[in-house]
């Protein structure tokens, strides 16, 4: 009798080991969306980390910026002329040191905001790359991909350098279908295709490894810390360094957008926007 009352501590032991050292993803917020964005028929569809507790949504059909403050408050700009700014087709809003970005594919630009989405400047995009994805380093350098030229290109300090800063036709491993584009804190860059590989680039541009996990249908590229992790939709995702599979809680699947600072990954789902804490062991 003790003997097998012995076994079972030693499995509820080693369970518990078990658990406690797979990997993480810790729920800490949980932020519904202020009942303006469903009155004005705001979807977002694109999440970036603002400054002093604010989020940045962008919906890209209807063309509407909106901060969210840590308080729920609002700001918006864009909606088809709606308003004193607006856009034909933004494919990506992120935070630069000197205010807000919004890269607009369709009219080939940049456009620059104060941290309050107040209109700047703008600046037209020479060569005409028409990007798609995009991507903000913490120095302030953004990197745009073009399929027109299968190129990442770098702008900084106001002007797109004509040469590409990747031309990824140079690697036949790459797909020319590419869902995301990402940059970590070491300012590596990293390229998601559409066939689930992960490309890792060094900030000067240099090739440094690909890896292919075995999430299906993956769609969010997301840094964190030294490692990379993968999801889908649908919630299922991995640790590409730490090869660890990960999920993210049903309440906010489908996902449609994921970002991290630091350890902390912010998942925007249709109606809310779920912070979760990485502990990846």
């Amino acid at each position: 009798m003790m003997r097998k009352i012995y076994r079972i501590l030693l499995c509820i032991i080693f369970l518990f080991c078990v658990i406690q050292s797979q990997s993480a993803l810790n729920i800490v917020d949980y932020k519904s969306f202020p009942s303006e964005l469903e009155i004005l028929n705001i979807k977002p569809d694109i999440l970036e980390w603002g400054v002093a507790g604010n989020f940045l949504l962008l919906d890209k059909v209807d063309h509407q910026l909106v901060s969210i403050g840590s308080l729920n408050d609002l700001q918006l700009v864009g909606g088809f002329g709606r308003r004193t700014i607006s856009f034909s087709e933004p494919i990506w809003v992120g935070v630069s040191p000197n205010g807000i970005l919004l890269v607009d594919r369709l009219d080939n630009k940049i456009i620059s905001l104060d941290y309050r989405l107040i209109y700047m400047s703008e600046t037209s995009l020479e060569p005409r790359i028409y990007p798609e994805l995009a991507a903000i380093d913490k120095w302030g350098t953004v990197y745009m991909y073009s399929s027109q030229y299968h190129s990442i290109f770098s702008f900084k300090q106001g002007s797109l350098k004509k040469i590409p800063h990747i031309d990824l036709k140079r690697y036949d491993n790459i797909d020319y279908c590419l869902s995301q584009i990402i940059i970590n804190e070491q300012g590596d860059i990293g390229v998601l295709g559409c066939d689930n590989s992960v490309h890792i680039f060094s900030r000067h541009g240099e090739y440094k490894n690909s890896y292919y996990p075995v999430v299906d249908n993956a769609e969010f590229l997301v840094p964190l810390r030294n490692d990379w992790l993968v999801f889908n939709k649908i919630g299922d995702g991995q640790s590409i360094l730490l090869n660890k599979k990960l999920e993210i809680p049903e309440v906010s699947i489908p996902i449609l957008d994921i970002k991290s600072m630091n350890r902390s990954v912010a998942v925007l789902s249709k109606d809310h926007i779920l912070i979760l804490n990485a502990q990846i062991k």
